[in-house]
């Protein structure tokens, strides 16, 4: 998009919110603190916001990493685990929300939340991956030259 390379600044949002956001889980969990109880539903929800542009941008990325010869297998990979994660994220979301507006059966969410902050680490992994070991961040001194990724 306008000629940047988005998914590599994007991603670590939704890493970072995600797992922020099931420790704040777990951490409501444990002290049940009236003013710890809607940082894990609202860190969660900002990450599933930030998984979405992840996955777009991602998609437009595994386009240019296709042109450059990395494999399929590996990216087909790190697709489906993230569409995986954001699935349980969604799920997540929704769960948090509504047993932390109850009150009750906030266990549940934040054992889901660790789950889903588990995936979107797996994710960041394949991620890191297709760059450090396929090559899929590497860009060309010509490409510099002509303005391109």
């Amino acid at each position: 998009m306008f000629g940047l390379e988005l998914h590599p600044a994007v991603v670590h949002f939704p890493i970072a919110l995600g797992v922020t956001g099931a420790l704040a889980e777990i951490a409501y969990l444990a002290v049940r603190k009236p003013w710890l109880r809607w940082f894990g539903p609202l860190l969660l929800s900002a990450a599933l916001i930030g998984a979405a542009g992840a996955y777009f941008s991602g998609d437009a990325a595994s386009d240019r990493a296709e042109d450059k010869g990395i494999p399929k297998a590996p990216i087909e990979q790190h697709e489906e685990t993230c569409v995986w994660s954001i699935g349980a994220l969604a799920l997540t979301v929704i769960l948090s929300w509504a047993t932390h507006a109850r009150g009750k059966g906030v266990v549940f969410p934040a054992i889901l939340a660790l789950i889903t902050a588990g995936l979107f680490l797996y994710t960041g992994y394949l991620g890191g991956r297709l760059v450090y070991i396929h090559g899929a961040g590497r860009v060309s001194a010509a490409a510099v030259r002509e303005g391109g990724h």
